[in-house]
């Protein structure tokens, strides 16, 4: 994992390009952000140079942004929220539970492309509602989510999300507009992420309702970045023809395989929290 100080040259000039980050001011604005979270009682969280740094770059060094967006995160982390979970609880590794959902694959990170960008595929037809509640499915994407971000690399390029409804049934789909605006408010006012596509595949009919919820409680600049290519894959290469290179061939990619790719994730998620769960420090 690159470390915010050891940065590949390529993220070093992006991180210049599109967050105006200079590496001698790094130390600095670091710094403030933590003189300001000291200051805050009602926040406790971790205050090392890699989790500020999160929220820095996602505001592009605008303090006034970084600060909300981390007092959000701590609230929103800390709050119960979709199906009563509160998603800073801190894992149990040998849960039957997360193993289950570790190998089912429903939210797996690609990788990063040429540019830089990370890739997240989303599959939500791999989700057994009778099996697993909505909440821990939720709790879990926290959990994988909170791992990509925490290489600065995904901070920096952006994310790619790929929400690939291939298989899914009307039971696989939220339709409670509360979990929906729950979890959009999450994703646009607290995590510090930079999503810079949101691309859905075989979205049909039965997403209606699932989609004009997407639309309403999406931002404008997000509507902007939603690129939806029903049957056709190849749209979503053309918006991110990066892309092509991590799905696996199944999926009209050149990547590999899904299970290959199920297996590096769970290796690498039970290997980042076996050093113990950060999101379990807020409070």
């Amino acid at each position: 994992m690159a470390t915010a100080q050891n940065l590949p040259s390529k993220y070093v000039k992006l991180a210049k390009a599109q967050l105006g980050e200079d590496p001698e001011n790094i130390s600095a604005h670091v710094e403030a952000l933590r003189r300001w979270l000291s200051s805050m009682p009602h926040l406790t969280c971790p205050d090392n140079d890699n989790f500020l740094l999160m929220f820095l770059r996602q505001g592009k060094y605008v303090h006034a942004k970084a600060q909300a967006r981390l007092d959000n995160f701590c609230t929103l982390s800390t709050n119960k929220s979709i199906g009563d979970v509160v998603w800073g609880t801190s894992l149990d590794l040998k849960s039957k539970e997360l193993d289950n959902y570790l190998n089912a694959g429903i939210h797996l990170p690609l990788g990063y492309m040429e540019d830089g960008k990370m890739c997240m595929w989303i599959r939500p037809g791999a989700w057994n509602p009778d099996e697993m509640s909505i909440g821990q499915t939720f709790y879990y994407a926290y959990k994988v989510i909170f791992m990509i971000i925490s290489d600065p690399r995904t901070v920096i390029a952006g994310t790619v999300f790929l929400v690939d409804f291939t298989g899914s049934t009307p039971r696989q789909v939220i339709n409670d507009p509360n979990d929906m605006k729950a979890w959009s408010r999450f994703m646009q006012e607290a995590l510090p992420l930079r999503p810079r596509r949101i691309i859905f595949y075989t979205e049909g009919k039965i997403l209606d309702t699932f989609m004009s919820f997407v639309m309403f409680y999406a931002k404008e600049k997000m509507k902007q970045r939603i690129v939806q290519c029903g049957s056709d894959i190849g749209k979503a290469f053309e918006a991110e023809p990066g892309l092509k290179d991590l799905l696996p061939s199944d999926v009209g990619g050149n990547g590999k395989p899904l299970e290959d790719l199920i297996q590096a994730n769970k290796r690498r998620f039970l290997e980042f929290y076996g050093k113990g769960d950060p999101t379990a420090t807020i409070k």
